[in-house]
Parts: structure tokens; sequence; C-alpha cells
């Protein structure tokens, strides 16, 4: 997955809730919810190595 791909997303969102269409404002916001979740799944499922 690309690492800018949220913060391109909230970018998008947040620019059309302001000139008014909050319908593609809100829908974007949806798949950036959908997007961080399944990225967080992604990262999170493997084990940490820590050795101190």
């Amino acid at each position: 997955m690309y690492m800018f791909l949220p913060f391109l997303i909230a970018l998008l969102s947040s620019i059309s809730i302001f000139f008014g269409k909050k319908r593609t404002g809100f829908w974007l916001w949806g798949l950036l919810l959908i997007v961080s979740l399944v990225w967080f799944n992604y990262h999170s499922t493997d084990l940490l190595n820590l050795s101190f």
C-alpha cells in the first residue's frame, strides 16, 4: 500500500466538504475510514521481535 493514500483521501474529503460537496466528502471520509482500518489490520498482525 502507498503511504500517501490516507492523507490524499483526507485532503480530497476536506476540500470537497469545503466547496459544498458534502455527499462526496462523506463518501471519501468513509473510504478513508475503511482504508485506515484495513491498513491497520495489515500492519498489526505481525509480532514485534524486540531485543533489549
